[in-house]
């Protein structure tokens, strides 16, 4: 099943191609995204004693092991020369084939035995120039040499924090984080397996006592079950198995289709080239190299939602059809699903009216072209702005957790959290809209000596009303949402109802308060709308 990947990033290449998009961008984002690959994706599994023993090797780390994967860099770098685009895509096929053999060649190899040798402070040194580069990029247009000594202050303080006492107290994983995998000698792996079968008759005592199989003689690596033996675990020493897929191999074969398929095109058609294509393939490869690990990261598996359904279509014939009363029992959903769907309005209108109640006001003194007069006013300006993207940092969720546990469980609870973080978002909002209002009132009122309150009465306020109840008219929409999630942490609504019905199992009970949500969602929805066109 790996040719997938490999065909995959062909027929992006070729798609790209049919649509007349230049290719030489993709040469050069699979160049740059190899290169980044070798260093920093997990190429292959060495196992130890333990499972949470195990590493995940990059190539570069493996290059002790077998050194031919080097070719994978210097496909990488030979996609970026400058050359002519006949000749870039020439070396993009040579480069993409290489790339093919060297990966499946090393799928193809034994298990071997080797031993982790940690490179201490390289991973910390990473860290920091990245930090340092960001600072670097961030501020490199308003001064360029500050910006490099800034980001170079950055980079040396953060290397000196991680590398130091208390960066391995808070962080104790990046210690030694990146390692290069050192093959044993041939003598060495035929003691180990010596002394693995004399230990044997041992081994299959205790695991008789325990209940466990005996384990049988082995003849090589690939007939050691589970790990390596706990001693030599505990020295460095790991089973690698380079025919195990990691998400880094997958990402290398698929950029060597990319890039052979593109390196083909532009061959033959040289004109698949743009200015700006290096600019364009360092952000598509930036784009894949964050998405790559991302999808590993959150587990994605379309095999996983095929395995899993039966199970939702099970949970539709417990759910439908929906159970609207049953007398017999005294159980009316219907009317317990009305009566929480008015909580949640409530809870979601009352939230949007106290923090339209803080916000307007503060929202003056977060605007930037009335607080610049002065150093105090623009501290203020500062200190509100700051508040906003504190309070916008921490999610409603975790608000309404945090006075659930002080106020209790119920719809207070949800209000309060609500209210407090939408402060930030209208306020930002209005703010915005302060900063944009037209100067020609505000100067007019001034030259005839008008003062601040009447300025905003008459020149400010006219002009930025209607987007102020446009906005909260928004943001109710957006907090009737929120409020829904918000029962299922105990702050009441139509949240808390679904909870119980999906806990107890009454699924017929809850889909009513779906029913509920999408109907009341749609309404909300189309008449806010209609009142933000006859407003804005």
């Amino acid at each position: 099943m790996t040719i997938v990947y490999p065909i995959l990033g062909i027929l992006v290449a070729t798609l790209s191609s049919i649509s007349r998009s230049s290719a030489r961008r993709y040469l050069y984002a699979s160049g740059i995204a190899l290169l980044v690959a070798f260093f920093t994706f997990p190429f292959s599994e060495a196992i130890g004693y333990l499972s949470r023993e195990a590493i995940y090797p990059t190539p570069a780390g493996l290059l002790p092991s077998w050194s031919l994967l080097g070719l994978i860099a210097l496909a990488g770098l030979l996609a970026l020369l400058p050359l002519s685009p006949k000749l870039q895509g020439l070396l993009g096929v040579d480069g993409g084939a290489l790339v093919l053999v060297v990966g499946y060649a090393w799928l193809s190899r034994p298990v071997f035995l080797a031993k982790a040798v940690p490179l201490p402070g390289l991973t910390e040194a990473a860290i920091a120039l990245l930090a340092g580069g960001l600072l670097f990029l961030a501020l490199r247009n308003r001064n360029f040499w500050l910006a490099i000594l800034l980001g170079l202050a950055l980079a040396a303080a953060s290397f000196s924090l991680l590398n130091g006492p208390v960066g391995h107290t808070y962080f104790p994983r990046l210690e030694g984080y990146y390692k290069l995998v050192k093959p044993l000698a041939p003598e060495e792996t035929n003691k180990l397996i010596n002394d693995y079968n004399q230990s044997l008759a041992k081994t299959n005592a205790i695991r008789k006592e325990i209940g466990l199989k005996p384990l049988q003689p082995i003849k090589g690596l690939a007939d050691l079950e589970g790990g390596v033996p706990k001693d030599l675990a505990a020295k460095g020493v790991r089973l690698v198995r380079p025919s195990t897929l990691r998400y880094g191999t997958t990402a290398i074969l698929f950029l060597a289709g990319l890039l052979l398929a593109s390196g083909l095109f532009l061959l033959r058609k040289p004109e698949l080239a743009e200015e700006g294509d290096l600019t364009s393939g360092l952000t598509a490869a930036a784009v894949f190299l964050i998405l790559v690990p991302s999808f590993y990261a959150t587990e994605f598996s379309l095999g996983k939602l095929v395995k899993g359904w039966p199970f939702f279509v099970n949970f539709l014939d417990r759910s439908w059809p929906p159970n609207l009363a049953d007398p017999a029992h005294n159980i009316f959903p219907l009317q317990e699903v009305a009566s929480q769907m008015a909580l949640t309005v409530e809870i979601a209108l009352v939230g949007t009216f106290l923090a339209m109640l803080f916000a307007i006001p503060s929202s003056f003194l977060a605007a930037r072209n009335l607080t610049r007069g002065s150093a105090f006013t623009r501290a203020v300006f500062t200190l509100t702005r700051a508040f906003y993207n504190i309070d916008r940092g921490i999610d409603t969720l975790i608000m309404a957790l945090i006075f659930v546990a002080a106020v209790g469980l119920g719809p207070f609870a949800g209000v309060l959290a609500m209210a407090i973080h939408s402060i930030a978002d209208l306020g930002k909002l209005y703010s915005e809209a302060i900063e944009n209002v037209e100067r020609g009132p505000i100067e007019a009122l001034e030259a005839v000596g008008a003062s601040g309150t009447n300025v905003v009465r008459w020149a400010i306020l006219p002009q930025v009303l209607p987007l102020f109840v446009a906005y909260t008219l928004y943001r109710f929409e957006i907090n009737f949402r929120v409020s829904i999630v918000l029962g299922f942490v105990g702050a009441g609504g139509i949240g808390f109802f679904i909870q119980n019905a999906m806990a107890s199992g009454q699924y017929d009970q809850m889909i009513i308060g779906i029913i509920a949500i999408v109907i009341v969602v749609n309404l909300i929805d189309f008449g806010s709308s209609w009142l933000r066109s006859k407003l804005v």
